[in-house]
């Protein structure tokens, strides 16, 4: 998550009362938008987000990162095409904070609202119940994918990063716990994916963004940082690696894919490079949803290193 999103980062690290106090009006725009999306629709929730998030976003230092980002991923693309992009970038994000908002009424609504698609070793997996890495990408509607594992019963444990703000992060954690999701602090290391991988619970992270530490995988044929461990955590304990993905369909709709689980091209290779090996699977999928949509990747830090920056 951004660090902060009314002031430029350089500049409240200068002066720390500007942190507080716009901490503290960040957690009362946040709180009247809570309450106010609770009230709407789930489709004039989603434009009004939407126009909301795409007001102001462009002009913030994250607008940078978003377009640095595109360029490195789509270096033939016009500095026009990324500043467009850009701008939708933050209108879907606005979608994405809309929709982890009303995620009990969409779930509430699934029949009219979500449509299910599975391969075929994914719908045999998923009446399994058996421990599962579920992976997706912030590309489109990332905040609906989990309600397939709600679908098929999957005891879910979500990956999150941690907010800045922790006014926020405390209204945004208490939404996902009364939606029943366990959850697990992005830095809190490798001991409590372990564990529930080993009760047979399941975990769902969004796999797309740089970590503080991992290997360097290709991502649009440029090495990036990546976070290996949950990979290699399910490799370890012989729990399955599955990619899932949300789309946002006309009229409020949404269609979930779930792939097959993915094979190790490596088996008799170590962990280590068998998890490098998966998630270099897991990059082609991704890769493969932002070509198509590279307006919906909300992807607002820094993804590739700083020696490969345009």
């Amino acid at each position: 998550m951004p660090e902060f999103y009314l002031i430029p980062k350089r500049l409240a690290r200068k002066a720390p009362i500007l942190t507080s106090i716009a901490q503290w009006v960040e957690a009362a725009v946040f709180r009247f938008i809570l309450a106010l999306m609770h009230k709407l629709s789930l489709e004039l929730a989603l434009r009004l987000s939407a126009f909301t998030f795409g007001l102001g976003g462009i002009y913030s230092d994250k607008a940078d990162k978003a377009r640095t980002n595109l360029a490195i991923a789509f270096p033939n693309r016009s500095l026009e095409w990324r500043n467009q992009a850009t701008k939708e970038i933050f209108r879907h994000l606005g979608c994405s904070a809309a929709e982890l908002i009303k995620l009990e009424q969409i779930w509430q609504e699934r029949e009219q609202r979500i449509e299910f698609v599975l391969e075929p070793q994914a719908r045999k997996h998923m009446k399994s119940k058996q421990a599962t890495v579920f992976l997706t990408a912030h590309v489109g509607a990332w905040q609906v994918a989990s309600l397939v594992t709600r679908q098929f019963g999957f005891t879910i444990n979500a990956i999150y990063a941690p907010e800045s703000n922790p006014i926020i992060q405390d209204l945004l954690l208490d939404s996902r716990r009364s939606f029943g999701e366990k959850l697990i602090a992005a830095d809190a290391g490798p001991r409590p994916l372990l564990k529930v991988l080993n009760a047979n619970e399941s975990i769902i992270m969004a796999m797309d963004t740089r970590p503080d530490t991992g290997k360097l995988i290709p991502f649009f044929g440029v090495d990036a940082l990546t976070n290996t461990s949950a990979v290699g955590l399910a490799l370890r304990t012989g729990a399955a690696v599955v990619v899932s993905r949300a789309e946002r369909l006309p009229g409020g709709r949404y269609r979930i894919t779930v792939y097959d689980p993915l094979v190790s091209p490596i088996p008799n290779a170590p962990i280590k490079e068998q998890a490098a090996a998966v998630t270099q699977i897991v990059h082609r999928y991704f890769e493969e949803w932002i070509s198509e949509h590279p307006e919906q990747w909300v992807c607002l830090k820094r993804r590739w290193p700083k020696a490969h920056k345009l």
